[in-house]
C-alpha cells in the first residue's frame, strides 16, 4: 500500500470538470445588469485565477461561496482573502465590494 497523505489532490482534477465547476460558480452569482458591476480577479492559493463579474452590493462572502463552488476542494479548509497591495486582510465578510473598495481589484485567497 502506498502513502499518498502529502499529495496535492488540487491538481487530479481534470481541465474538463475544472471548466465545469468554474462555469457553475460563475452563474451561482446573480447579476442585477440595472446596478453597477465590476471584476475581481482572483489570486488562488493553488497557483489558479479566477475572474468574476459581480455588483458593487455583492458582499465579500460572495467571492468566498464563488472560489468555493468553483474549487469544491477548497471547502475543506479555511482560507482568507486578501488585497494585494498594500496586502490588508478582508476579514469582515458583511464589507459590499463598494465598501471594501474592490471595485476592478484583485485579490488573493491565502
Amino acid at each position: 500500500m502506498e502513502d499518498h497523505q502529502d499529495e496535492d489532490f488540487m491538481n487530479t482534477i481534470s481541465p474538463v470538470q475544472l471548466a465545469e465547476n468554474e462555469a457553475k460558480a460563475s452563474s451561482s452569482i446573480l447579476i442585477v445588469e440595472s446596478e453597477t458591476t465590476t471584476n475581481i480577479q482572483i489570486r488562488l492559493a493553488d497557483s489558479g485565477r479566477l475572474v468574476q463579474k459581480f455588483n458593487h452590493s455583492h458582499r465579500i462572502s460572495n467571492i468566498q461561496l464563488f472560489i468555493v463552488d468553483a474549487r469544491p476542494a477548497m471547502a475543506a479548509t479555511r482560507f482568507i482573502l486578501m488585497t494585494t497591495f498594500p496586502n490588508k486582510e478582508l476579514a469582515d465578510e458583511s464589507w459590499t465590494l463598494k465598501e471594501a473598495n474592490l471595485l476592478n481589484a484583485a485579490i488573493m485567497q491565502w
